[in-house]
C-alpha cells in the first residue's frame, strides 16, 4: 500500500508568525510522522524578520527586550536552554562587542536587524533539513485565494502576483501589521512630497533635510525611532511630536517578573480590572516591587483577561484605556528612552498634547512646498496653527484598514470565508486561530496568526506572544488535517502542548530567570 501524498500547506507571510507556524509544522511532522509540503509565501529575502526585524534597518532601532530575554529560536520554545539562544548567538557573532552602545545596566539591547539576522540563520537550516515536512520560501506575493471542491474534499487555490497558483489543503494567513493609515485630517495631503505616510517604508526619511521643521504625528515607539534616526543623521531643525494625550513610552526596566495572578477570577468589566490593577500596583509598591512587575503579569495573562471581557467592555477598553495600555505595555529600549528624554530637555524635541484639526499645503522655510497644520490643545478652546517643512505619520499600524488595503483579505471576505472582528482590528478567529466565516463558523483549513487576531484574542503583537501562538496553531492544524489513527507516537504529547499554547492563560514558558550579563 503506497504512502499517502504529502499535505500541501500555504502560509502567507514569512515573518515571526508565518515562520513560527512553518517551524511548528516541521517539528510536529518529525514527532507525528506525517508528511507535508509547505509554501512560505513572502517577497522579502529573509525568513522570520518581517518588517520589524528586517535586515539593513537603522542600527539605532533596538529590540526593546535585552538579548537574554528575547524569545527563543522559532520552534524551540520551552526546550532546554532555548530562552538564551539569541544571547548565545549574539556572543558567537560578536554582536555585543561590536555594539557597546547597546549595553544598559548590565544587559544588552541589540539592533532589531540583528534579531532578524538571527531568525534567518536559525530557520534556514531547520527548513532545509531532510524530513517529512519540507518548507520552501516562495519569493512572491499572494494576491487572491478561493476554495474549490475536489474528489478528495475542499482545497484552497492561492494565486500569486507572479502569475502562478498553488493548491493547498490548508491556508494560514500571517500578514502581520498593516501599513500605517494617516489620520483623516491629513487626507488632503495624500501624496504630498513633504509628508511621510509610512515611516517604515525603505528610505522614508531620506527626503527630510537636516534643517527642516518636522511635525511627528504620534508619540509612541515609532516616534522614538524616527527621532533616533533623524538625530543620528545630524538633524538640526526643531522636532515637534503631537498626540491627543502626549504620552511617551516608558523606558524598559532592567528586569520584570510576573507577580500577580488576575486570571483566577478574571473581571468581566474594564472598570473592575482597572481597580484591581491599581490595587496591585499599590501593593507592589508597599512590597518594594516596581509597577512593571504588575504590567508583566498583565502581559502574560492578557489572553485570558481579554477573553473574559464581553464585547461592549472590549469596546470600552479600546475607547478609554488602549492608549494607556500601549504606552505602558510597549516600553522603549533604554537607549531610545534616554535619547527622547535628552532631546526634550535640550529643546530639540517638543511634545504637544492636542488634536489635529486641519492641514494644508503651504510654503516652507526653504521656499518650496511646505505644510500648515492646525491643532487644538487638549483642554483648550483655541486653535494653534504652525508651519512645518515635513510631517511624519507615526500613528501606528492601520488595523482598521486591513481589509480595504489587502486584495487577499478583501477577496476572502467577499467570498464569505473571513470577516472583520467586531472591533474592526483585524480578522475574527476562534480560540484555535481558525478563521470565522460570514456566519461566524470556523472555516476548515483556514487559520490566522499574529497581529490580525488581536481583536479576538488580545495582544498577539510581540515575538513572545506570537511564537507560542504560532506553534499552537501549527499543532491545531495538524490535528485538523491528520486522522487520529494516522498520527505517530508523539501526537498525544503534541495535543497536550497544543492545548497549553492555545489556552488563554499564564504561560510559564516565559517565566524564566531574568539574569544580568556583564561585559
Amino acid at each position: 500500500m503506497s504512502a499517502p501524498a504529502p499535505l500541501r500547506i500555504v502560509i502567507v507571510g514569512a515573518g515571526v508568525s508565518g515562520s513560527g507556524v512553518a517551524a511548528g509544522l516541521v517539528r510536529a511532522g518529525a514527532a507525528d510522522g506525517f508528511s507535508a509540503r509547505v509554501d512560505l509565501v513572502d517577497p522579502r529575502p529573509s525568513l522570520g524578520a518581517g518588517l520589524t526585524y528586517a535586515p539593513g534597518g537603522d542600527p539605532r532601532h533596538r529590540v526593546n527586550v535585552p538579548s537574554i530575554r528575547m524569545a527563543a529560536a522559532i520552534g524551540r520554545t520551552g526546550e532546554e536552554g532555548a530562552e538564551e539562544d539569541f544571547h548565545r548567538w549574539c556572543l558567537e557573532r560578536g554582536v555585543l562587542e561590536a555594539d557597546p552602545a547597546g549595553w544598559s545596566e548590565g544587559l544588552h539591547y541589540p539592533a532589531r536587524s540583528e534579531f532578524g539576522r538571527y531568525l534567518d540563520e536559525r530557520l534556514r537550516p531547520l527548513f532545509a533539513a531532510p524530513g517529512p515536512v519540507r518548507v520552501t520560501h516562495r519569493r512572491d506575493r499572494a494576491v487572491a485565494a478561493h476554495r474549490r471542491g475536489t474528489a478528495h474534499g475542499t482545497r484552497f487555490v492561492v494565486e500569486m502576483a507572479g502569475g502562478t497558483a498553488v493548491e493547498a489543503d490548508a491556508l494560514v494567513l500571517c500578514t502581520g501589521n498593516p501599513p500605517p493609515e494617516p489620520p483623516a485630517v491629513l487626507a488632503s495631503l495624500g501624496g504630498h512630497p513633504r509628508v511621510v505616510a509610512d515611516p517604515w517604508a525603505p528610505g522614508a526619511l531620506d527626503g527630510v533635510a537636516r534643517s527642516d521643521r518636522v511635525l511627528i504625528v504620534g508619540t509612541g515607539l515609532t516616534m522614538g525611532d524616527v527621532v533616533a534616526t533623524l538625530l543620528g543623521r545630524g538633524h538640526r531643525g526643531p522636532l515637534t511630536a503631537l498626540s491627543r494625550h502626549g504620552l511617551v513610552p516608558r523606558p524598559r526596566p532592567a528586569s520584570a517578573t510576573s507577580w500577580t495572578d488576575f486570571t483566577a477570577d478574571p473581571p468581566t468589566r474594564v472598570g473592575d480590572l482597572l481597580r484591581r490593577v491599581r490595587a496591585a500596583v499599590a501593593a507592589a509598591r508597599r512590597a518594594g516591587r516596581p509597577w512593571t512587575d504588575v504590567l508583566e503579569s498583565l502581559r502574560l495573562q492578557n489572553g485570558a483577561l481579554w477573553s473574559a471581557l464581553p464585547l461592549d467592555e472590549r469596546r470600552r477598553f479600546q475607547r478609554h484605556l488602549r492608549v494607556w495600555w500601549d504606552v505602558h505595555r510597549f516600553q522603549a529600549a533604554p537607549q531610545i528612552a534616554r535619547l527622547v528624554e535628552a532631546a526634550q530637555a535640550d529643546g530639540r524635541l517638543a511634545v504637544l498634547v492636542g488634536r489635529l484639526v486641519a492641514a494644508s499645503a503651504g510654503e516652507c522655510a526653504s521656499g518650496g512646498d511646505g505644510l500648515w497644520v492646525v491643532h487644538r490643545p487638549r483642554g483648550g478652546d483655541g486653535l494653534i496653527g504652525r508651519s512645518y517643512d515635513a510631517l511624519v505619520n507615526c500613528t501606528g499600524a492601520g488595523h482598521g484598514t486591513a481589509f480595504g488595503r489587502s486584495a487577499l483579505l478583501a477577496g476572502l471576505a467577499a467570498q464569505g470565508l473571513i470577516r472583520p472582528d467586531r472591533l474592526g482590528l483585524g480578522v475574527e478567529v476562534d480560540g484555535r486561530g481558525r478563521a470565522l466565516d460570514a456566519a461566524g463558523l470556523p472555516v476548515p483549513g483556514l487559520f490566522v496568526v499574529g497581529p490580525p487576531t488581536r481583536g479576538s484574542l488580545g495582544e498577539v503583537v510581540g515575538a513572545s506572544e506570537i511564537v507560542p501562538h504560532a506553534l499552537g496553531v501549527a499543532d491545531s492544524l495538524v490535528a485538523a488535517l491528520i486522522p487520529t489513527g494516522a498520527r505517530g507516537p508523539g501526537s498525544a504529547k503534541n495535543r497536550a502542548r497544543n492545548e497549553a499554547r492555545l489556552t488563554p492563560r499564564l504561560n510559564p514558558i516565559f517565566l524564566y530567570e531574568r539574569r544580568k550579563i556583564t561585559r
